[in-house]
């Protein structure tokens, strides 16, 4: 743990980020060897229901061009409130070489020294599948039911807004847009435009941030 990111989130106006920098920095006097690199990023008056986040993105792109080998929260709901989210964010990090640490919840911990990292990494994969497999269960009972009312899918398709969101959905589950125009029967350009019309933040495969504020 030679390179750390410690991120801090909050919510509201009202709330401070001082009883969450408290507390990293109790265990980080706390550590038998202090990090060579550290930074500090901040989100501050944000919810972590988004990840349109300036200080989570700033985050996530030290991550994924390894300009950090450890992640460090106060909370996991700081780092996301949406659970699954959060557990695909875990992964990808995981995939790209980078440890977590929730400072408040060691269970959760993932960072690169913990023994039982392989065994926890493997129940959030077979939670992320079970999720992907009921979004695509969702998306195609949504077709199904879609072609009872007479609608037609097939290339080129109005891109209705039910379209828009099994789109969406599938995106966020790690559909590829050829994959997504398979499952739709649609273009790969029809795909693109139902996704153009949601937020350009939105239409990424989730990464990472279940919890409340």
């Amino acid at each position: 743990m030679d390179r750390i990111a410690i991120y801090y989130r909050v919510s509201t106006d009202r709330q401070d980020l001082d009883s969450q920098k408290v507390a990293v920095e109790r265990w980080l006097e706390e550590l038998p060897q202090k990090p060579k690199t550290i930074y500090v990023i901040k989100d501050e008056g944000v919810s972590g229901k988004h990840e349109n986040r300036p200080g989570y993105r700033e985050l996530i792109t030290l991550a994924m061009k390894r300009k950090i080998d450890t992640i460090v929260v106060y909370r996991l709901d700081r780092l996301s409130r949406n659970a699954t989210v959060a557990i695909k964010t875990l992964l990808e990090l995981d995939e790209n070489g980078v440890g977590f640490i929730s400072i408040t919840q060691p269970v959760l911990n993932l960072g690169h020294a913990n023994p039982f990292r392989r065994t926890m990494l493997a129940a959030f994969a077979e939670i992320a599948e079970i999720e992907r497999d009921t979004i695509v269960a969702r998306v195609r009972s949504g077709l199904d039911a879609a072609k009872r009312r007479g609608v037609v899918f097939g290339a080129p398709v109005k891109v209705t807004d039910e379209v828009v969101l099994q789109a969406k959905a599938l995106r966020k589950s790690g559909y590829s847009y050829k994959s997504i125009a398979v499952e739709l029967s649609m273009s790969v350009g029809s795909v693109h435009k139902a996704l153009k019309s949601i937020d350009p933040v939105d239409e990424r495969p989730s990464q990472g941030e279940a919890c409340v504020d």
